[in-house]
This record gives structure tokens, sequence and C-alpha cells, in this order.
């Protein structure tokens, strides 16, 4: 994508995100699932028409916000109509999809923020995928000042508006709705008549894990883990899922509760996730992210030398896996004395790889 049109596009992002995110009166979303997991999606954002003219109108078309999820969603249904709502006059958009499986449902509702849906005949959750924060990864400075770009669009409205706006966003209503076709016999949402349609106040649940249970087993099976391998080492991030028969009760990371079954970990460290069902069953995974090449001590690549040199070479991370020297595997406290050229190629259990060349005349 060329950077005229990314341009583009991110201020169209950022005018979207002002007109129907914060200045919203409320956002519903009611998704309806079959047992197959297809089924599917309905979006509603009205925002109040006096906002509208206020904040909006000028910097946000309507036509924009309808090409812009018209091309994010081609399959997608998108209008927009003028509607009374709770006795106030409101522009209301309307967004009408199907989706064929959860991992389709998913990217619908990953906007923003990576999401895990999984839906069996048991139970359903929704989460956020658990992201910590890696002190030692510089965030990533955005090219298009998307951050820069929404203060300036705020700003850009008078005080009152700002205070109706921040107003607005206090009383927003945000609600996710679920049918299921199974009756819910437990939920952190509220259950309506048909027993098996489920309403989460997404305002007040903030970034915790929606479920409802359908049914529990009396498996044994405890939960397993994809992603990773016990007592493996990396040295990339490693995206972690955890399977289960029966709803997960909790995810810890390191004696930190994950509130996820999706993990994404890529800080150097050594991890022990723990994962236990409502049964009690429990699963431990245990693994290391190392992103150090070994260390190589006796020899510099490039350098000539005329005497004897003993090479050692060491890992605090993963530890050494192999060392060749020209070809051949070597133990560390190696000797190396008669004339040439060597190559040392050291590599650690995680797969970085340290190589030098060096002379002794």
């Amino acid at each position: 994508m060329c950077g005229k049109i990314k341009k583009e596009l991110s201020l169209l992002m950022v005018m979207v995100l002002a007109a129907v995110t914060l200045a919203g009166c409320s956002q519903k979303i009611h998704v309806v699932i079959r047992e197959n997991a297809s089924g599917s999606y309905e979006e509603t954002v009205a925002i109040s028409q006096d906002l509208w003219d206020a904040a909006i109108a000028g910097i946000v078309e309507e036509d924009m916000v309808l090409a812009y999820y018209r091309a994010l969603y081609p399959s997608a249904s998108v209008t927009v109509s003028n509607e009374n709502v709770d006795g106030t006059v409101s522009k209301v958009f309307h967004f009408n999809m199907d989706f064929k499986d959860t991992a389709q449902l998913q990217q619908i509702l990953s906007s923003g923020q990576p999401q895990s849906i999984r839906f069996t005949k048991n139970y359903f959750t929704k989460s956020d995928v658990y992201i910590p924060f890696d002190e030692n990864q510089q965030e990533e400075e955005s090219p298009d000042g998307l951050a820069e770009e929404f203060e300036q669009l705020l700003s850009s409205v008078d005080e009152k508006t700002q205070k109706k706006l921040a107003s607005q966003l206090e009383q927003m209503k945000m609600s996710l709705a679920v049918s299921f076709p199974y009756d819910v016999t437990d939920t952190n949402g509220v259950v309506e008549e048909d027993g098996k349609t489920v309403v989460w106040d997404l305002k007040k649940l903030g970034t915790e894990r929606l479920y409802a249970l359908f049914q529990t087993t009396n498996s044994l099976s405890a939960p397993s883990y994809q992603g990773a391998v016990n007592g493996g080492a990396y040295r990339t991030g490693v995206a972690i899922t955890v399977q289960s028969e029966n709803l997960l009760q909790k995810v810890e990371v390191n004696g930190e509760s994950a509130g996820s079954d999706s993990l994404f970990l890529s800080g150097e460290d050594v991890y022990q996730i723990t994962a236990t069902d409502i049964n009690g069953n429990t699963a431990k995974l245990r693994f290391r992210i190392d992103k150090t090449k070994p260390t190589i001590k006796g020899a510099a690549d490039g350098k000539s030398y005329k005497t004897a040199r003993t090479i050692r070479f060491s890992d605090k991370g993963s530890g050494v896996q192999k060392a060749l020297l020209n070809g051949k595997a070597i133990k560390t406290g190696t000797k190396v004395s008669k004339k040439g050229t060597y190559t040392l190629d050291v590599m650690d259990r995680a797969g970085n790889q340290k190589i030098i060349t060096f002379q002794i005349k």
C-alpha cells in the first residue's frame, strides 16, 4: 500500500473511530450462533442527531463511514437511517453479515484488540488475547500518527461540544447479545426469557472474559496446549492456545491471571502456564523464550592469531545445543593450535546462532 493511500485510510479510520465509537449514544451487537458454529452478526450504532450535527458533520460524512465498512467487509449489508432511539432522534448505522464459523466471527469482533472465541456443545467464551507488555520491546511508532490525529480531531471542536462528547462517552451503552442453540445454565451475562440468549454489558465488564455454560461433562481430561511444547525453547514470540473439553475456570501465566485461553508471549523469560477447568482438571506448560545469541570467548570474528587459542562458549538462556568448528562438533574449552582458517558455529536450544571466522598463522 502506497503512503498516500495508507495515510488517507488512517485518517478515515480516525474519523470513523470518533464518529461511531466515542460519539455513539449506544452500540448494540447481536450474534446468532447455530449448532454448526455458523450464524449471523448484526451491529447497530446510534448517534444522537444533535451531537452528529455539532461535532461530526463536516468532519465525517455518512458516505465515508458506509464506504469504510463496505470496503472492510464486502459481503456485509451496511445502511444508515434516521430513527428515534429511546426518545432521542438519532442517526443509526446498521451493519449485518453472516459468518461461516467461529474463526470468521472472531475476525469480525477483533477490531483493535485480537479476540479469542470458543464455542462447543458445552460452553461459549469470548476474551481478549492475553498479550503482556514486554519492557525490552520498544513500542513501534505509528507512521501515520493515529493517536495524534485523533487528539487533533477531538480538539478541533469547541469546548462545549467536547464536554458533550465526554458526557456521551460516559453514558454510552455498549452491549453484546448472543443467541445460542442450547439452553444456558450459567453465565456472567444476563439470560433472556428464551433461556438461550445472553446479553453482556460491555462497558461494565470491560476486558473481563465473557462466558456462557451449557453443560458440564464428568470428563477427567485435562486441558491441552497448542503452540509450544513442555520444556521447549523459542527465539520468537509464541502464540499459545488452551484447549479444554469443559469451561476453563482459570488460566495463569507465571502466577498471574491471564483471563483468556489465547496467549501471545514474546518477552525473554521462562514461562509456566497453568490451566484449570471447572472440574478441577489441571495442565501445566513450561517453556523458555530466549532471543540472545550464545557467547564465545578465546577468539573473535575476523581476527588473526599467532598463538594457539582455547575456545570457550556458553549460553545463559536455553543452553548450547551444538558447536561446530569447521563442521566438526567440539566442546567448550577446546584448544586450537594448527595453522589455518577456522569457522566456529554455536547454536543454542532456541535456535539463536553465532558464527565467527578467525585465523591462526
